[in-house]
């Protein structure tokens, strides 16, 4: 064996031949029931590329997909203010992890009492997640609500850029919100043609599911994709509900919004980078709320992570959070790791779960510090491992023989410390023993710590300056 190979955990729920069917049907969702546009101009782009509009229904032929399919890029660039920050898709041996977002409460840092959140509780997570490591790029996780509501998006992507050097994941819900966050971050990096060869930011623009594009979403999407923003049309098919009862049936009609989205992305600039990004889910029927601990939920993401590999897209897929608390023994945190594992076993590319608390409506910067730690552990399990000639060890067993055993052998020297973890779930200060403090004080102490001493470094003094020009005028044009 010359060359080796790497061993790797992976979850995948489909077999090849369900992908090649689920792709197929996608194709005829498309192509025979079609999807809801309610811009008027975006139905005319897609009519020139070769879609057939029946009033505000748009059918996709196959032809037109399989074009779209063709202009994928199978590298994403996601830059950072701080390029030491930046981020290569799709993802190496461990996925790339984020805030969840965009939650209106926030649990108080002095109080824990749930209130709404404001523009400086956003500062202070970017600020915290600048200094984890684990934390790969920053989807405001809370709503500035001290803003007007349509000035919500714009002034969480000026808080975070102003607040962190790593790369920032939006939402954006409307086109003219979606030209003012163009054209901010292009402050930030020096022009629109530096922004399109370093987007510091990716846009978050939902379509409704099922198969219904709104015409402002409809809008956001083409004009990021004509600025060469990473667009992330994160679908959310609920089963049962706004998806068929079916797993195969909610696969497939999550796939077939994605391929829309890339259709409508691709017609608007054939360069433009999207993400494969879908929240499918089981909903509970007995009371309404979407089963993020139903067994169902990190099959649904497996599966549509294996039709993002299948087309190469990069993908975020698998959002599953380590909500459950408290973590005062170590099976109780253990399992919190477990269900992260199995949650990034997906191999999605991107996750966004960190700091995530009641379904996504509530946010704490303890427990963003404390998913961190669980993430830390979960990154054990999912670490790649040669399978070479080295590795296999075929002469060492030779030499050990039968009934023999290894702990002398200089190979168990070289390589026990690389192949065999040796931190224990105890290492983490969650279990420090302090006299009169549970793990949450604990993490309320560190957060508050790294508040007050990590520092990050600010754009420079004329970017603040036309970033608040930028701002000024904004007010001016959405309204407040």
């Amino acid at each position: 064996m010359k060359e080796g190979i790497r061993m790797r955990t992976m979850m995948s729920f489909l077999v090849e031949e369900e992908v090649e069917k689920i792709h197929e049907a996608s194709m005829q969702v498309l192509e025979n029931t079609g999807v809801k546009i309610g811009s008027e101009k975006v139905r005319k782009m897609l009519v020139k590329k070769g879609a057939k509009a029946e009033g505000s229904i748009v059918k996709l032929p196959k032809p037109l997909v399989k074009q779209a399919i063709k202009l994928i890029n199978k590298e994403i660039l996601l830059a950072a203010r701080d390029p030491g920050c930046d981020l290569i898709l799709p993802a190496g041996q461990f996925p790339f992890n984020a805030t969840s977002g965009f939650s209106p409460f926030v649990k108080d840092l002095e109080t824990g009492v749930t209130r709404n959140s404001t523009g400086q509780d956003l500062k202070e997570f970017a600020v915290l997640c600048d200094a984890l490591e684990k934390v790969s790029f920053f989807w405001p996780i809370v709503f500035p609500t001290d803003e007007a509501p349509l000035l919500e998006e714009l002034c969480a992507l000026d808080i975070s850029l102003r607040n962190i050097r790593k790369h920032v994941q939006c939402s954006c819900s409307s086109e003219l919100t979606a030209k003012w966050q163009i054209r901010l971050a292009g402050v930030v990096a020096g022009g629109a043609d530096n922004l399109r060869k370093r987007p510091i930011f990716s846009a978050v623009a939902s379509p409704i599911s099922p198969l219904f594009f709104e015409k402002n979403v409809a809008e956001a999407m083409v004009v990021l994709a004509e600025a060469g923003i990473p667009v992330v049309p994160m679908t959310m098919s609920l089963t049962g509900t706004t998806a068929p009862a079916t797993l195969a049936g909610t696969i497939t009609l999550a796939n077939a919004e994605e391929l829309a989205s890339l259709v409508i992305v691709k017609c608007a600039n054939p360069d433009a980078p999207m993400i494969y990004a879908t929240d499918a889910a089981p909903l509970d029927l007995r009371t309404g709320i979407v089963n993020y601990t139903a067994p169902e939920y990190p099959l649904l993401a497996a599966g549509c992570a294996q039709m993002a590999r299948y087309y190469g897209l990069p993908g975020m897929v698998a959002h599953d959070a380590s909500e459950e608390r408290p973590f005062e023994h170590v099976s109780g945190f253990e399992r919190g790791v477990l269900k992260v594992v199995i949650s990034l076993m997906t191999r999605t590319d991107l996750s966004s779960w960190i700091g995530s608390l009641d379904n996504c409506l509530n946010a704490s910067l303890i427990d963003v510090l404390l998913d961190t730690e669980a993430c830390d552990r979960a990154f054990a399990y999912l670490r790649s491992f040669e399978v070479n000639d080295e590795t296999l060890a075929l002469k060492v067993i030779d030499e050990a023989g039968p009934g023999g055993h290894f702990l002398a052998h200089k190979h168990t020297l070289k390589h026990f410390r690389k192949e065999l973890c040796t931190q224990k779930l105890q290492d983490s200060f969650i279990f420090n023993e302090s006299p009169g403090e549970d793990y949450y004080q604990r993490a309320k102490q560190r957060v508050k710590i790294i508040l007050a001493e990590h520092s990050v470094p600010a754009p420079e003094q004329v970017v603040l300056q036309e970033m608040d020009q930028v701002m000024d005028k904004a007010r001016q044009d959405i309204g407040s």
